[in-house]
């Protein structure tokens, strides 16, 4: 029997949520929520609405949750309720700043081209304080998946996803050499160890001065790609989310240090 999809807290009939039962495109984000000196993963939905995904438990406990079920389905984690932050802020952020070359209108609407897609991709790297090297993963692993969707709908040829894919390409590897000049290409996700991966990306954010949502995000893109690399070269999936495991407790560990805070 399917569950139920749920896309506001309201229409929940449990005090707790199953993640498994949440819309994908209708939350906003996990939420480390604080509560009398302990931490209640929680779901908040687009409407603003909110339910908690388990029973309180310490910060680090409460933040490994979130960033498990954040690298499953590619939710960002804040530490406070958010306002006017986020990724898809961001992204409205990145559209009003892009070049005018990258847009073009047709039927009165305006829209972006490929390499202006591609730009948009690096631009989010930038947002998410991913290394360079990640970053280079992530547009990759984007603009192929996205040029494979699109093909395998119908929505294009072959012979114009290739050409579609190039351009994207163009597009996001321009926009990263200007954003990342000068900077080393950092861990390589097909060989580096998942615990020095994490401790990496920690040092990385603090040199950045991230914030712990800046830190979050980067966290989350970071699995999330790291799992694609790391299945991509035949890792089982069990076996690839125990690396991904291993990176989230040392990366949030080695956070918790830089930033002055006990880890038990």
């Amino acid at each position: 029997m399917s569950k139920r999809t749920y896309r506001t807290g309201t229409a929940i009939p449990d005090v707790i949520a199953d993640p498994a039962t949440l819309a994908p495109d209708a939350v906003r984000c996990l939420w480390v929520r604080p509560i009398e000196g302990r931490y209640l993963p929680t779901v908040i939905f687009n409407d603003g609405t909110d339910c908690p995904l388990a029973c309180a438990m310490d910060a680090l406990q409460a933040r490994q949750f979130c960033q498990r079920i954040s690298a499953i389905h590619d939710w960002p984690v804040m530490d406070h309720r958010p306002k006017d932050i986020g990724p898809e802020v961001a992204a409205e952020k990145i559209w009003a700043t892009m070049p005018p070359e990258y847009k073009a209108q047709i039927d009165g609407e305006t829209l972006i081209n490929m390499e202006g897609a591609g730009y948009m991709m690096a631009d989010m790297c930038r947002e998410y304080r991913l290394p360079l090297g990640i970053a280079i993963h992530r547009c990759t692993e984007r603009i192929g998946t996205f040029i494979h969707d699109m093909v395998s709908q119908g929505a294009m040829s072959e012979q114009d996803g290739k050409e579609n894919a190039r351009l994207a390409a163009k597009g996001a590897f321009s926009r990263l050499d200007e954003i990342y000049a000068g900077e080393e290409h950092g861990p390589d996700l097909a060989t580096v160890a998942p615990h020095r991966l994490g401790v990496m990306l920690a040092d990385y954010h603090q040199s950045k001065h991230s914030s712990d949502d800046q830190f979050q995000h980067g966290l989350t893109a970071t699995l999330t790609i790291a799992m694609t690399v790391w299945t991509g070269k035949g890792e089982s999936e069990p076996v690839a989310k125990a690396r991904a495991d291993v990176t989230m407790d040392a990366a949030i560990r080695h956070w918790f240090r830089l930033t002055g805070r006990a880890v038990g």
